[in-house]
């Protein structure tokens, strides 16, 4: 258990019933031993944390249960904002971020997603350029060191999918070359509280960037992946720019069977959601990457002359 974010929860907890840190401790620990606590460089024993919990007027047992809760509602309430900010939806995003704002935040993961979130946040905004918002992000991830890692947290992997998308085309390539091992290296990613968004994003990710350097093959590789892991966790989320950039990738490769199921499966899932913008906008990209009508080549796909 991380001794850090369980103390983090113990604070939030004694600042909720009103009890002074000095009355926390006294008869526990220390204020030195607890601080070694809350800086993670002790690990709590669990008879201090019966002391605590009977301090807080709760058992242990709750506790612990109710700081597993915590810890995944908040992680929960990143996500959305995170998403939120993806999608431009900033009413959405304010509103969760008012509500995290005034929270502590437990999890260092969860810490490190939501000040990536911030930035992103400020980025899309137009409150940041590109070149500070590069700044801002590789000094929260000591990035180029973080490239030396061996293992990963799925928030870190998720950061370095971000850079893709704004960093120098040589720094891309780099990245781009480091998160392919990363994804096809075995237990290199360190699953987090609820990785089944940030994962399937930063599949979304890559397949678009290697579809910029034109390597289609891969776009199909890390469509699927994005796609079978939807199909296993029952998760459609981000289905629509999958098979549209496997549409994309095989009509570059010449495979015209593949291109219409692909095709076909991109319009299934747009009307499946039933979100008019979203369907207009894959519409129009569409019309004008293949120079056809969307609705009219599905249909006769589906019932040909």
């Amino acid at each position: 258990m991380n001794s850090m974010e369980l103390s983090n929860y113990l604070e939030k907890l004694r600042f909720g019933r009103n009890v002074s840190q000095e009355e926390f401790v006294h008869g526990v620990v220390s204020i030195r031993q607890y601080q070694r606590y809350k800086n993670g460089d002790s690990v709590i024993p669990y008879e201090k944390i019966d002391q605590f919990a009977e301090k807080l007027g709760i058992n242990s047992k709750k506790l612990l249960t109710e700081f597993e809760r915590e810890r995944a509602k908040q992680y929960s309430k990143i996500n959305n904002f995170y998403n939120a900010v993806a999608n431009n939806d900033y009413k959405n995003a304010i509103n969760i971020k008012r509500d995290l704002d005034k929270d502590l935040i437990i999890s260092e993961e969860g810490r490190l997603y939501y000040q990536h979130a911030l930035i992103v946040y400020d980025y899309y905004s137009r409150k940041l350029t590109v070149n500070e918002v590069i700044d801002k992000v590789t000094k929260l991830i000591d990035y180029p060191a973080i490239l030396k890692q061996q293992y990963y947290t799925d928030v870190e992997v998720l950061i370095l999918s971000f850079l893709l998308g704004i960093f120098p085309e040589k720094q891309q390539e780099l990245l781009l070359n480091k998160l392919n091992e990363i994804f096809n290296s075995e237990d290199s990613i360190m699953a987090g509280d609820n990785n089944d968004y940030i994962y399937t994003l930063i599949l979304m990710r890559m397949a678009k960037t290697f579809g910029i350097k034109k390597d289609f093959p891969k776009v199909v590789y890390y469509c699927d992946m994005g796609i079978d892991r939807g199909v296993s966790k029952k998760n459609y989320y981000l289905w629509e720019y999958f098979f549209y950039y496997k549409s994309l990738a095989h009509h570059a490769l010449g495979q015209r069977e593949e291109f219409d199921d692909a095709l076909l499966r991109c319009y299934n899932v747009l009307n499946m959601e039933g979100n008019h913008s979203k369907y207009e906008k894959f519409t129009a990209l569409i019309e004008k990457d293949f120079n056809i009508n969307f609705r009219s080549y599905i249909v006769n796909l589906i019932m040909p002359d």
